[in-house]
């Protein structure tokens, strides 16, 4: 009971000798100065790391026009080969909507002298049930096979890279190594499987790991590129409305894992794109606490003023009876009320600038929606984000006081 009366002591003597008029003008400029610094760089903290949550937001949005729910890929290596008994533990789970199987490989496209490095990727007759792909064609028809032709779809920026459009007579022709056999050195040409392809249309997702190297072709035609029908990627999956992703994700990994298969979600189909935003988030993060560190400056600045400007309060107060550690106390929480005030006053204002942002777009990107997914910068607000802003900003304001109490020690108590 006691220790919390002289705390309540000890925050009502720093809150008056922060609040209360000072011999000198300066220390209460210095000490605003210092509380404003603190707030903004705050605010900075907030906003920066909403704009990195929005990216990221931004990134599983635009993934998802191609990216399934739930995709089974093989633990060690690219490829497995169809099996019913797969299909049978699929079928048994009730919250699956569609499968669809993929085939996925490295080729290279030659089109008119143009020679291209792609990846193709084959897929069968349930792709568009289980992704968004007619949504983001930019150009032509989803097609894929007629009794005639094979066709394939091109990302926007693969198409231009091999100068073929839908509608064009001429066939592109997709080259890839064969599986199995030796090089004939007579005639190299043996070594490769090649398939033409005419293109029915353009797709555009807004991401350059799909635009500029991505092709969709027929199943069939890919795994007789590749000399197996068996031959498989991925089994990509939607499920129904209202399911538990994760629940269903923990239950095929279960199933699946002794045959060597990995059940991935979105998050983890992305995993290089969502690590790069969150170091690059973390990473701005620690240079503008860095940024901070040296803003704390003012607070030391403001509480060795107020130090000196207080010495005949501080010697009443040891007349009283009041130890060098109460006294420490005090200044320390002085500091704590600066660097505390700049922070609540930093976090509201942040919080509220991201809040506009995110609900109204008020700063856009200043482009036409041809060139730009979104009208305005992307921002999501995490009040977790804003509590650890909060818990690092206070703890630089901790060691703020370090230096100038530390200072009452020695220039003062010891006089």
């Amino acid at each position: 009971m006691a220790r919390r009366h002289h705390i309540r002591l000890e925050l009502t003597v720093a809150a008056r000798y922060l609040l209360a008029k000072k011999s000198h003008n300066a220390i209460n400029a210095i000490t605003v100065v210092a509380a404003c610094g603190v707030a903004i760089i705050t605010a900075a903290l907030v906003c920066v790391l909403s704009v990195y949550n929005g990216f990221e937001s931004l990134v599983g949005l635009l993934s998802s026009q191609l990216d399934p729910e739930l995709k089974i890929v093989p633990i060690e290596g690219k490829n497995f080969h169809d099996s019913t008994l797969y299909r049978q533990i699929l079928a048994d789970e009730k919250d699956i909507q569609a499968v669809s199987a993929t085939l996925q490989e490295t080729v290279l496209i030659i089109n008119g002298g143009r020679q291209i490095p792609a990846q193709m990727k084959g897929v069968d007759s349930l792709y568009r049930r289980v992704t968004q792909i007619d949504s983001i064609l930019w150009n032509g028809r989803y097609q894929l096979y007629d009794p005639v032709a094979d066709y394939a779809l091109l990302g926007i920026g693969l198409s231009q890279a091999v100068s073929c459009r839908p509608g064009y007579l001429r066939p592109m022709t997709f080259y890839c190594p064969r599986r199995e056999g030796k090089i004939d050195l007579m005639n190299p040409d043996s070594a490769f499987m090649e398939h033409q392809f005419f293109c029915s249309g353009q797709f555009a997702v807004q991401q350059a790991s799909y635009d500029d190297v991505l092709c969709i072709v027929d199943l069939y035609a890919a795994q007789e590129m590749l000399e197996d029908t068996t031959l498989l990627s991925a089994y990509e999956l939607k499920m129904r409305k209202g399911s538990d992703i994760g629940q269903v994700q923990n239950r095929l990994e279960n199933k699946l894992q002794q045959f060597g298969l990995h059940v991935l979600d979105r998050r983890e189909q992305q995993a290089d794109s969502y690590r790069i935003v969150q170091i690059e988030k973390w990473v701005t993060f620690l240079l503008v606490l860095f940024i901070l560190l040296i803003a704390s400056f003012n607070i030391v600045g403001a509480l060795s003023m107020l130090i000196i400007d207080k010495e005949p309060e501080i010697f009443t107060l040891t007349a009283m009876g009041a130890d060098d550690k109460m006294i420490r106390r005090i200044f320390a929480l002085e500091g704590w009320l600066i660097s505390g005030t700049g922070a609540a006053a930093g976090i509201l204002l942040g919080a509220s600038l991201c809040l506009l942002q995110e609900h109204f777009g008020i700063i856009g990107l200043g482009g036409s929606e041809i060139f730009f997914v979104v009208d305005s910068y992307p921002v999501k607000l995490l009040w977790s984000d804003v509590v650890w802003s909060a818990i690092a900003v206070l703890a630089i304001g901790l060691l703020a006081t370090i230096v100038p109490t530390w200072h009452i020690k020695y220039k003062i108590l010891k006089k």
